[in-house]
């Protein structure tokens, strides 16, 4: 969890299909989807969803991206009259909600803007929710102002993973790929991709109670790359299967049932995951122009949307920002003595040097792995040692 930010280890209840290198394979040997087919289908997911709930009013998770912008298009396209309630999440005064709101009124809906000033102060609450040691948990905003008007929420959630929306994983993992590379090798290409989730002198992050291991991460991962698929095919594999399976999607679902909300995810539907395994990886994702989700941006490119980012940008937060204004002093009044360090799970001289190193360069991999030892320490106390109840605040 510390050092991949989600663990496939655990038992869970899977949500979306498991893929494994073999099905693609399989999967390969059929004729790939076209936009045209990947839109008709997503219609029909729309409509059967639609048709099932009969809802008068719906929610929307909306940010600039491609595909929540997509929901909102084929949904609008499909259904002219219905009551669509679009909702962004910022956490400063950034433009990204301006030209989402712009979006959502081209398309006439409503758009309401939630923004949260400091999310660390309700990070007790939403980890008594997942019970899991996690931080960054924007979506319960959204999800929790949806549930103001309706009961039904869509989102755009698995187009990153399905076709091909981290575009700077994919240029890094090619620049340092080579024909010749083992299993091990390419994973540890993919690692240097996912360099945030982790930091340089990982293996002292623990205490004397944790034996950590790197190899233990690359057998996690080699299922993954230990293959003869084409590279970037196990690279969206991987992220399919790690964060997507055992990260985004339990912990949306943990937020849906709390609140009582359906989360519905068109482009997570078994047939769409199908299809996009089908299409190989140079039609989604363009070396040349780096521009990934084609077939997506295809499909939007006939629906008239405009303002859509080029880049991902989601409902992303500047960590050096936040840091300074909440963070740091959260970190250190909560950590200062923190039973993670009493107990031997964390070792006490690697935070000291991070706080410190933070200090000289505000090293953005050390802040998120501050947090998430903030989070550690949270989930540890509620869970592990009952030393504190979900009313606990910071």
């Amino acid at each position: 969890m510390l050092t991949l930010r989600y663990d496939p280890t655990i038992e869970i209840k899977t949500l979306v299909p498991k893929v494994v290198p073999d099905q693609v394979k399989i999967k390969r040997n059929k004729t790939y989807p076209s936009s045209k087919e990947i839109e008709k289908e997503l219609r029909q997911i729309i409509n059967n969803n639609i048709s099932k709930f009969e809802p008068k009013t719906i929610s929307l998770a909306l940010s600039t991206g491609v595909d929540s912008n997509l929901m909102l298009s084929l949904i609008r396209d499909e259904y002219p009259k219905l009551d669509i309630k679009c909702i962004s999440v910022s956490f400063d005064e950034t433009s990204e909600a301006t030209y989402a709101k712009k979006i959502a009124e081209s398309k006439d809906t409503d758009f309401y803007n939630v923004t949260v000033d400091n999310p660390l102060k309700d990070l007790p609450s939403l980890i008594s929710i997942i019970k899991e040691p996690r931080w960054n948990l924007y979506q319960y905003y959204f999800i929790e102002k949806s549930k103001k008007y309706s009961n039904i929420l869509f989102t755009g959630d698995g187009g990153d993973e399905l076709f091909g929306g981290y575009t700077f994983r994919y240029t890094k993992f090619l620049k340092l790929f080579s024909e010749g590379d083992d299993w091990k090798q390419r994973v540890s290409h993919y690692l240097e991709c996912h360099e945030r989730d982790w930091v340089p002198d990982q293996e002292k992050i623990f205490g004397e109670n944790i034996k950590f291991d790197w190899s233990s991460i690359y057998r996690i991962l080699k299922v993954y790359f230990d293959n003869d698929l084409n590279p970037l095919d196990q690279v969206f594999l991987a992220d399919y299967s790690g964060k997507l399976v055992y990260d985004f999607v339990p912990t949306n679902d943990k937020f849906f049932n709390y609140f009582g909300v359906t989360g519905l995810s068109p482009i997570l539907d078994d047939k769409i995951i199908d299809m996009s395994f089908r299409i190989p990886p140079s039609i989604k994702f363009s070396r040349e122009s780096n521009m990934g989700k084609i077939p997506l941006r295809e499909i939007l490119s006939g629906l008239h949307t405009k303002n859509i980012a080029d880049t991902k940008i989601g409902f992303g937060m500047d960590l050096k920002k936040l840091w300074i204004t909440n963070a740091k002093e959260i970190v250190i009044s909560t950590l200062s003595s923190a039973s993670i360090f009493r107990d031997k799970i964390i070792s006490r001289d690697f935070y000291d040097r991070s706080i410190k190193r933070i200090e000289e360069t505000c090293d953005l991999r050390y802040i998120s792995k501050m947090l998430q030892l903030l989070s550690l320490e949270i989930w540890y106390k509620m869970f592990i040692t009952f030393e504190v109840s979900s009313k606990y605040s910071l």
